[in-house]
């Protein structure tokens, strides 16, 4: 799995992707949902020039799918020449599995509550995922939304489960998303002790539209933290 520190998820224009390699997220996800605001056509001449665009700036890509056949996943990641899938639905470890043996790297979304948990209930609900060679990302349950709708997690319980639960390879191997701004980014950092985060709604003027400035202010308040860089 490509390392990153910052996910820009669901960006739609170039002048998305210019904004996320200037302000210094290493990282954008580009949505394949049909169903979400921020859904890319991969017929599309924009999501084509995005993907152009994000290639020469050095970004690291991640084609977000929700339910989507193996097949069509596997089409994409080889077209866009992808550096990651990331399976936000209710994808089973089969599936992942047939992705794994393409040599295909996986981001696997679990879905939590945004109420206090024991690292146990947090385990749990990651269930079989654990075995697994990919990385997980810890996102707020947004129902039949599959994510993106600004709610968050809560923190100290993820920081709990961190601890209890290290990850085998040594560095943490899961991401925070859910409700992250820039308001708050530099605090569910410290507290949660994500070392990796992902954001969509949190740095948008408007639902499934991106803001220069705030992607920038995000970028700055998680690096104020003194986070380490990908090596």
């Amino acid at each position: 799995m490509p390392d990153f520190r910052i996910k820009i998820c669901g960006v739609r224009s170039e002048s998305d992707v210019i904004a996320c390699a200037t302000s210094g997220a290493d990282c954008i996800g580009l949505n394949f949902y049909p169903a979400s605001v921020r859904y890319l056509d991969p017929n599309s001449s924009n999501a084509k020039s995005i993907n152009e665009q994000a290639t020469l700036a050095g970004l690291i890509r991640v084609g977000l799918f929700v339910n989507e056949a193996v097949s069509q996943i596997i089409t994409i990641y080889q077209t866009f020449g992808l550096e990651a899938v990331q399976l936000h639905g209710d994808e089973t470890i089969e599936m992942a599995q047939v992705l794994r043996n393409e040599g295909i790297p996986i981001i696997r979304a679990i879905r939590l509550p945004t109420v206090p948990l024991t690292p146990t209930e947090i385990q749990t609900a990651i269930g079989p995922w654990a075995d697994l060679d990919v990385t997980l990302l810890l996102d707020a349950d947004a129902g039949a939304a599959f994510g993106g709708a600004g709610r968050q997690l809560d923190w100290p319980s993820v920081a709990a489960w961190s601890q209890h639960f290290p990850s085998p390879q040594g560095q943490p191997n899961w991401v925070l998303a859910g409700g992250l701004d820039s308001e708050n980014v530099w605090n569910a950092c410290r507290i949660s002790t994500a070392i990796r985060v992902d954001v969509a709604s949190g740095v948008e003027i408007s639902r499934g539209v991106k803001s220069a400035e705030l992607i920038q202010k995000f970028v700055t308040q998680y690096r104020a933290r003194g986070v380490d860089e990908p090596q």
